[in-house]
């Protein structure tokens, strides 16, 4: 009987044990591996570095008339963490003998695919480069290199059969692109008078109703806002004015020494410092460099824009003495800054045009753009208007500028050493 008993209580704590893991299985599951990043790139900022993640260092590809297809991935970049809330990157196959792809802006918090053209079967070196720009104006920048393996072509055996009476017409592969859907921020609406602070005065960027230029307002840290040209307000202040060097490409502004109104190429903190950008346009939408046309000039003075190189001597871009249009061509992926000048106090108003080839045709638009110069009468305030003063620690993408009481001879050798075009060309390779 004792031995019944104890056969019984095993037998029903064995059938304890098995009805438990039968009804909980998932208690005593191993626990969850960690997952790797899924794209091939996956972007961050760490302090003052830019970093790119991979789940391996390898990319592949099956077929090899297709583009090789490299995916990233922004979500880890919070918004206002760089400039502008972009990241450019460049793809190429270092051993294909072809350049290197135009630089793409794409959006921060965001996903998306690049293509590279195919370089053929066997295995290649894909180079994918990566820049930014920190809200301070620091250049980031981070280089990652992956093993390409591109498969052989396959040619499956045909079997007889019936031609169509026509032949089907020839599909042609599609040309690098960024395939993600990227959404335009909004465009502001209101008047505002800004005084101070980084612009991108002019900032083509491709909207559904076609190309628009517009005014990038980054015065605010951490914030761009966009807006239309005829709701902004650009004050140059007196404290820009400045002597006229004895040079003769700029004296058509005046004779040496004269006093006039200067927005310097390098940042200062009390002025306006004005640049323009193409870093919103993309090559799947526009397909060569925008022409920048300055059209006409109405004020007061003499007009001109113009870089310094790095031993003070100035390149004029735009001079409205001299017969207008002036142009420029501006590549893609292009944020820039130059030395603004007038001649006199008082109102001007600026016709700037932008064309560029787009994929669907000729793509243009023409704003005109009002400057206030000096600190006379001020300008009628219409409802809504805003003056917009911000704080001296502001956006910026240049090193900190020259002090109030700095002649334009000065500016134009301390600013020659400045960056003009922020191309963001040089990388600093990561291993993985």
């Amino acid at each position: 009987m004792h031995v019944r008993a104890s056969t019984r209580v095993t037998a029903g704590l064995f059938a304890v044990v098995a009805a438990l893991l039968t009804s909980a299985p998932a208690a005593l599951a191993e626990p969850a591996e960690p997952v790797d990043p899924v794209a091939d790139a996956v972007l961050d900022v760490a302090g003052d570095r830019l970093e790119i993640d991979a789940a391996e260092q390898r990319v592949e590809a099956a077929d090899p008339a297709a583009p090789v297809e490299l995916t990233w991935d922004t979500t880890s970049i919070e918004p206002g963490t760089v400039f502008g809330d972009r990241v450019t990157l460049r793809a190429s196959v270092v051993d294909s003998g072809t350049p290197a792809g135009e630089p793409v802006a794409v959006p921060v918090a965001s996903t998306g695919t690049l293509q590279v053209d195919p370089p053929g079967p066997g295995g290649h070196e894909l180079r994918l480069q990566a820049t930014a720009h920190a809200l301070d104006g620091r250049p980031l920048a981070v280089e990652s290199v992956y093993a390409l393996s591109v498969a052989e072509a396959v040619r499956p055996e045909v079997a007889p059969q019936v031609l169509p009476a026509a032949p089907r017409p020839e599909v042609v592969a599609p040309s690098p692109q960024i395939r993600a859907v990227v959404q335009q921020p909004p465009t502001a609406t209101g008047r505002v008078v800004i005084d101070r602070g980084h612009v991108d005065a002019v900032a083509p960027r491709l909207l559904p109703d076609g190309l628009h230029i517009q005014v990038k307002d980054g015065t605010v840290a951490g914030t761009t806002t966009w807006r239309e040209p005829a709701d902004v307000e650009l004050k140059v202040t007196s404290g820009s004015r400045t002597a006229l060097p004895s040079s003769p490409e700029l004296a058509f502004l005046g004779a040496a020494g004269e006093q006039v109104f200067l927005l310097p190429q390098t940042q200062r903190a009390d002025l306006l410092w004005a640049g323009w950008s193409t870093e919103e346009l993309r090559p799947a939408d526009v397909t060569g460099p925008v022409t920048w046309s300055l059209t006409a000039v109405e004020g007061p003075g003499a007009f001109g824009l113009f870089t310094t190189g790095s031993f003070g001597e100035p390149t004029v871009l735009f001079n409205s003495t001299d017969g207008l249009p002036d142009a420029q061509s501006v590549p893609l992926g292009t944020h820039a800054h130059a030395n603004w000048v007038f001649a006199e106090p008082g109102r001007y108003r600026l016709t700037f045009t932008a064309t560029a080839p787009g994929t669907g045709g000729p793509l243009t638009d023409t704003e005109t753009y009002t400057f206030t110069i000096g600190d006379g009468t001020p300008s009628p305030v219409q409802p809504g208007t805003v003056n917009r003063k911000p704080a001296t620690a502001l956006a910026s993408t240049g090193p900190a500028g020259l002090p109030a009481v700095t002649g334009l001879g000065l500016a134009l050798l301390a600013s020659g050493v400045a960056v003009l075009v922020i191309t963001r060309r040089r990388v600093q390779e990561k291993t993985s």
